[in-house]
C-alpha cells in the first residue's frame, strides 16, 4: 500500500475520496428576534443568528461557494406545538432563505428537544418518553418544514420509527421528491465532530 502513497501524483490518481466545496453542509442556528447574532459558548466561531442576520449569512456563504444549509431552530416559546408551528422559527428561516438566495439547499432539523422545556427528543408522560406520540409530533414538524420550502428532512431524534413515519406524511401530503437524511451520514464524517 505504500507505493500508492509515494508521491502526491500517484496518491491523486488512486485517492477514492474527494473533498470538494460540494460535499459541506453548513449547520446554522436560527433564534428569535431581530439584529441577534450571538455566540454559542460551548462551540467557538459558531453563533445563533435571528433570520434577518441568517439571510445575510446564507447570502455570504452562497457567494463563498456553500451549496448546502443546516437549519436548527433556537425558538424563545417551549411547548409541544411550536416545532410545527407555521410560523416558527425555522420556517420563517427557511422561507426568508428562499426568497433571499438563489441556489441553496435548505436541510431542515427535526427534532423535539429545542422546543420542550426538558429538552429531550421525546415527549415524557408520567416519566417516560411516549414514542408514539413523539412520532406524531415529529411528523408534523417535518410536514411544516416542508411546506415552508424545506429541501431536506433532516431528523435527530431517537424514537422508533421516525422515518417511517415523516416518510409516510410526506408521501402522503404530495412532498414524495423530499428527501429525508439520515444522521449516520453525519455522524460518518470526521467534520461533524470538529
Amino acid at each position: 500500500m505504500r507505493r500508492l502513497r509515494a508521491n502526491a501524483s500517484i496518491r491523486a490518481m488512486v485517492q477514492e475520496t474527494r473533498l470538494s466545496v460540494d460535499n459541506l453542509i453548513m449547520p446554522l442556528f436560527v433564534c428569535d428576534g431581530f439584529g441577534v447574532k450571538s455566540p454559542v459558548g460551548s462551540m467557538p466561531g459558531v453563533n445563533r443568528f435571528s433570520v434577518d442576520l441568517l439571510v445575510e449569512e446564507c447570502r455570504r456563504l452562497e457567494q463563498l461557494g456553500i451549496r448546502s444549509v443546516l437549519l436548527f431552530g433556537i425558538p424563545d416559546t417551549k411547548g409541544d406545538h411550536v416545532g410545527y408551528d407555521d410560523n416558527g422559527v425555522v420556517q420563517r428561516a427557511v422561507r426568508a432563505i428562499k426568497i433571499t438566495t438563489e441556489n441553496l439547499f435548505i436541510i431542515t432539523d427535526v427534532c423535539n428537544c429545542e422546543y420542550s422545556e426538558h429538552g429531550h427528543c421525546g415527549v415524557v408522560v408520567d416519566d417516560v418518553v411516549d414514542n408514539d406520540l413523539s412520532l406524531e409530533l415529529l411528523s408534523k414538524q417535518a410536514l411544516s418544514h416542508a411546506k415552508a420550502g424545506s429541501d431536506m428532512i433532516a431528523p435527530s431524534d431517537m424514537m422508533d420509527g421516525r422515518i417511517g413515519v415523516i416518510r409516510k406524511v410526506l408521501d402522503t401530503n404530495g412532498f414524495s421528491n423530499i428527501q429525508v437524511m439520515s444522521y449516520a451520514a453525519k455522524y460518518g464524517s470526521s467534520f461533524y465532530f470538529s
